[in-house]
């Protein structure tokens, strides 16, 4: 079993990054890999739990809501962490902004993370 380390820095509704991140995940963890994400700068905003969109549903332009995607990922067994100071100058609740599951961590956490990976994409 290899491992993929995703570092995702780019919010949920400014690009499709966070889609992409969700994909190449998903993949991998279909495969049998480990899948670590690190969500950093505004990728933090990614795994909010409070997102909605009033029209929301099948063919609408986010369905799932990224939050909804990671879950899914968190119930497969990803790991999926935040960067603790990014949470922080953002005014998130490093409480309630977040899914069980979802680690909010430290700069430490993603230099761990590169070194132990076989694989790390950045987006």
């Amino acid at each position: 079993m290899e491992s993929l380390g995703i570092l995702l820095t780019g919010g949920p509704f400014d690009s499709q990054r966070w889609h992409t991140a969700y994909e190449l995940g998903r993949t991998a963890l279909d495969r049998g890999h480990e899948v670590t994400y690190f969500h950093y700068l505004d990728g933090t905003f990614v795994p909010v739990q409070t997102q909605t969109q009033p029209e929301c549903g099948p063919g609408a332009p986010y369905d799932p809501l990224p939050v909804d995607a990671f879950r899914t990922l968190l119930d497969r067994g990803a790991t999926v962490i935040c960067c603790g100071l990014c949470v922080d100058i953002r005014g998130l609740d490093r409480e309630a902004a977040y899914p069980d599951g979802v680690t909010v961590g430290l700069l430490g956490d993603l230099a761990e993370l590169l070194g132990s990976v076989d694989r790390v994409i950045s987006l």
